[in-house]
């Protein structure tokens, strides 16, 4: 069965490539233009894992974040963050909003998105989302 990605991501470009990415690395892809419309297909799409933008219209990838966290059945999906966000109080607001990476936009590396996915979605007997979060963050 393959595994979910949602993609919140108000750029069309920048969603497209990331769906490409994870479309040929198997994995099943839908893309919320903002983060209202990322939290209404959390029920039904059931993603196993989110690629997030944070500055958006509307419902931005903090509030996202918050929203997500609030419900007990995706209080443990993993959220990566990728953001151009330069301001480090943003990043530092989405990691205590409960990001489980935050990646640079600028320094994008599609291997390394793929590495971390795999990671955090396909961890061996014994290994929890929670201890591979601590590990040392992707920097580019």
């Amino acid at each position: 069965m393959k595994k979910k990605v949602l993609i919140v991501e108000d750029d069309p470009v920048m969603g497209f490539v990331c769906q490409r990415l994870l479309n040929k690395h198997d994995y099943e892809t839908e893309i919320a233009t903002d983060g209202g419309k990322g939290l209404e297909r959390l029920a039904e799409f059931r993603p196993d894992a989110v690629l997030l933008d944070l500055m958006m219209p509307k419902v931005n990838g903090t509030e996202f974040l918050k929203g997500v966290r609030k419900q007990e059945a995706f209080r443990g999906l993993p959220v990566i963050v990728l953001t151009n966000a330069a301001v480090p109080m943003m990043i530092e607001q989405a990691s205590n909003a409960g990001a489980t990476r935050v990646l640079d936009k600028s320094k994008f590396n599609p291997v390394a998105v793929i590495e971390l996915l795999r990671a955090l979605l396909h961890t061996g007997p014994g290994t929890t989302v929670s201890e591979m979060s601590h590990a040392e963050p992707w920097k580019g």
